[in-house]
């Protein structure tokens, strides 16, 4: 009966063991940091962030990272990086199959730039897989900036201003008072969208980039029911330019009846840059020298709003512009997307059909290798299922085991007492 006891008794602490060691495995599952180089700055200051890896084999992961357009500016990060209205896309795969994968390095690293004061929280989330595809870690952080004003930042400012030349007659910065501007303000882009029912004035907050530059701000009172049109006449200090910005702002009691956002923008065979969403407004894409015409695909996300397409025919060599202009229901409110599709030249073709033919004869090459080998990493994808199982499955496993030893124990003690 002791031995049976001390049996039990050792049954309980491999238990305990086991548990303790699987509680220390999901901590060190844990295995991807941020690393900031400086959490205050100052207005013009560059900041870099990284993420890290330890311990884990990633072969391809996806990161999501969310700023303030009005407080960062984006400077560099990886090649294969997106970053529009705000939201930096990075994705990632091996495209060994695996061979190399990232472990115990720095995976990414991005560098922003300080625009205003102010406090600001970058949040950040990313998703992390293996070579078979799973999911092996998800990661959810942010990290918190504060922009210190400083006096001396300002005075290099305004001195950095002085350079600009005479005849600019662009905006730096636009903004109003109240949210629901679009698109995001680019000085290259001279049109905008807005939507009220109540307002009958907007703030319009409006610096060029040269401090000299003339500004006149026109339509920002006294709104009246249907579509108002805000002016900005910028002039340059030499009179010689002079550029206007426009918000068309549509007062409306009936929000639905003035959407004017297209649901769907696609051109066939075509891939254009940016990825359509219905609050970008310009995109560019590139097309064969012997495309000619374009078969375009332009759906308002209302039913009863009307789309009107400019351009898309007897394409010419270089760029040539698409216009898209989508009528909301109420029939006055609008809005314009511009597709910008350039054609390629003779020359320019030859270069892109030979570069696409190394890349061809590369992932032949590749997937060749991997044939040869195919067998054995596919008896090396069973073993490392077999092995990930096996982990997962650990706590049953050691249920198992102690309840087969307890089994065992009493078939034993039964027979000794039986004879």
């Amino acid at each position: 009966m002791k031995k049976i006891i001390i049996c039990l008794a050792l049954i309980f602490i491999f238990i305990n063991v086991s548990i303790i060691n699987l509680a220390v495995e999901n901590e060190e599952q844990d295995n991807v940091y941020l690393g900031v180089s400086k959490s205050e700055i100052k207005s013009g200051e560059e900041f870099s962030f990284t993420i890290n890896l330890a311990n884990i084999n990633v072969v391809a992961f996806d990161l999501n990272i969310h700023f303030d357009e009005n407080l960062f500016e984006y400077v560099s990060g990886p090649e294969n990086t997106n970053v529009i209205n705000g939201r930096i896309i990075t994705s990632w795969y091996d495209d060994t199959g695996g061979n190399n994968p990232k472990q115990n390095c720095e995976l990414v690293k991005y560098t922003l730039k300080a625009k205003e004061f102010g406090n600001e929280l970058i949040s950040i989330q990313g998703e992390f897989y293996n070579v078979e595809g799973g999911l092996i870690q998800s990661f959810t952080d942010g990290i918190e900036i504060v922009l210190a004003e400083d006096k001396q930042t300002e005075k290099i400012e305004i001195s950095e201003q002085s350079k600009v030349s005479d005849d600019n007659s662009k905006l730096d910065v636009m903004r109003l008072n109240q949210e629901g501007i679009t698109p995001v303000f680019s000085p290259e882009i001279t049109e905008y969208y807005f939507l009220t029912d109540s307002l009958n004035s907007l703030e319009v907050t409006a610096i060029p980039q040269n401090s000299k530059s003339e500004v006149n701000i026109t339509g920002n009172t006294n709104f009246k029911e249907g579509l108002n049109t805000i002016n900005i006449e910028v002039i340059s200090p030499d009179k010689t330019s002079k550029t206007e910005y426009k918000i068309f702002l549509t007062k409306t009691n009936n929000l639905e009846y003035a959407n004017a956002n297209l649901e769907t923008l696609a051109i066939e065979n075509v891939t254009l840059e940016p990825e359509f969403s219905n609050d970008v407004y310009q995109y560019n894409a590139t097309v064969s020298n012997t495309t000619n015409d374009l078969n375009i695909l332009a759906i308002p996300e209302k039913q009863n709003a009307s789309v009107q397409i400019t351009g898309g025919k007897n394409l010419e060599y270089g760029n040539n512009e698409i216009i898209i202009n989508v009528i909301a229901e109420n029939g006055y409110t609008k809005k314009e997307y511009n597709v910008v599709v350039y054609k390629r030249n003779e020359e320019e073709q030859k270069i892109a059909d030979e570069e696409k033919q190394i890349n061809v004869e590369k992932l032949s090459a590749i997937l060749a290798s991997q044939d040869g080998n195919g067998q054995t990493e596919q008896q090396d994808n069973i073993k490392n299922r077999i092995i990930e199982e096996l982990k997962n499955n650990k706590w049953w496993i050691i249920v198992a085991f102690a309840i087969a030893i307890i089994i065992a124990i009493s078939v034993i003690y039964r027979k000794k007492v039986t004879r």
